[in-house]
């Protein structure tokens, strides 16, 4: 029997039932009343009647009973869960959020709830339209600034730092023209000089294209006049026999044969006429 006894209790520990586990088996739960934190504690309980045993009443404990009634309620808790975790879900999980009005987007939407809804965004489209045309009065584009109060503004308006944002850009303003001038000065000049460059290439070609003109102009006239004598030579050799070249040459010939000597006199000698 000893062995038996420190056999089972050697696997007691391993063989546990589960915390939420709640016998039905050979368990007369007719008799039985199932304790609860929204139930108070009866006459029969054993804290109840320890407490009157220590002068308890039902009323509040402390000196003055002024303090709790009811015992402290202790929830579930996992122990798995994280450091705030178990109060976020005990947050989720209270009457008071389960049983609480939906939402307007978990509510179905009918007809008129949709024209009411439209009307009260085309309401809160003006108003805010209305507010920003208000503000603009209070509204500063140098500094980007919006105030709601015509004291606040006329203050940043005399501030050192409004001041310094408009001497800075009329400094950057006054700069940036000068280097603007500058700029188109030298673009300005780069294309007078590109357009003159320009005009001149296009004078040498047009001097080219005329000297070439000129030197076909020339050697068409030459070509028609080496044609127009070729025409004329045909002609005489198909009319007497002989080209113009050789009359010529024997035209030359004879004249050349028929001059006459003419003898010259020297002025040196008394030679008579005979010789």
């Amino acid at each position: 029997m000893e062995d038996e006894a420190s056999v089972l209790e050697e696997f007691a520990e391993e063989f546990r039932l589960p915390i939420h586990h709640r016998p039905t088996e050979n368990v007369d739960l007719d008799n039985v009343e199932q304790a609860s934190l929204d139930t108070q504690l009866t006459s029969s309980n054993v804290g109840f009647r320890l407490l009157q045993k220590m002068g308890w009443k039902g009323k509040g404990l402390g000196k003055d009973e002024q303090g709790i009634t009811e015992p402290i309620k202790s929830g579930i808790r996992d122990s798995k869960l994280g450091v705030g975790k178990q109060e976020q879900d005990d947050f989720f999980t209270s009457e008071e959020n389960i049983q609480r009005k939906k939402l307007d987007i978990e509510v179905e939407e009918t007809e008129e709830t949709a024209k009411k809804r439209e009307v009260m965004a085309d309401r809160e489209h003006k108003i805010q339209t209305e507010v920003n045309e208000i503000r603009k009065t209070f509204y500063c584009e140098l500094c980007n600034k919006q105030y709601k109060l015509a004291v606040e503004f006329e203050g940043h308006l005399s501030s050192y730092d409004h001041n310094h944002r408009k001497r800075f850009k009329e400094m950057r303003e006054m700069h940036g023209s000068s280097s603007r001038d500058d700029r188109q000065k030298r673009e300005q000049l780069r294309q007078e000089k590109e357009m003159a460059k320009f005009a001149q290439m296009a004078d040498a070609h047009k001097q080219q294209q005329q000297q070439q003109e000129e030197s076909g102009k020339s050697n068409l006239a030459v070509k028609n006049a080496a044609t127009v004598l070729a025409d004329q030579d045909q002609r005489k050799v198909l009319k007497f026999g002989f080209s113009s070249k050789l009359g010529a040459s024997k035209s030359s010939g004879m004249s050349a044969a028929k001059k006459p000597k003419t003898p010259i006199a020297s002025v040196f000698g008394n030679d008579s006429d005979e010789e």
